[in-house]
């Protein structure tokens, strides 16, 4: 619960930076930060989830192993490690649920303040 609400009050921080530096004193103004916020944390949320899902390990893999075959000549006689023990030695935490919460909160807030 302690992550939610903090995920919640950074969404709040970022719509109120956003929400000065466009200097649009209404409250279509503070609905546009707040959906702007809103925005920002459901695409961090994605990327989580992305990440959580292991779609960006092949990349990385791929990249670890250019880098072996580039800096040693002879690399076909080093052992290595396959593809699927790299995935396994790799552990993510579920943490995206926080930031799709926060970006709901965000898009209420938004439409809330329209409603007014």
């Amino acid at each position: 619960m302690r992550y939610y609400r903090k995920s919640i009050w950074r969404g709040a921080l970022l719509a109120a930076a956003v929400f000065a530096v466009r200097r649009q004193w209404t409250f279509v103004g503070l609905s546009d930060a707040c959906a702007l916020s809103g925005i920002v944390f459901l695409i961090i949320a994605l990327f989580r989830l992305a990440r959580w899902l292991r779609f960006y390990d092949l990349v990385i893999y791929g990249f670890q192993k250019f880098k072996q075959i580039w800096k040693n000549e002879n690399f076909l006689d080093t052992p290595t490690s396959s593809y699927g023990a790299f995935v396994e030695s790799r552990s993510y935490e579920k943490n995206y649920g926080e930031t799709f919460i926060a970006a709901l909160c965000m898009f209420v807030c938004s439409a809330l303040i329209l409603a007014l």
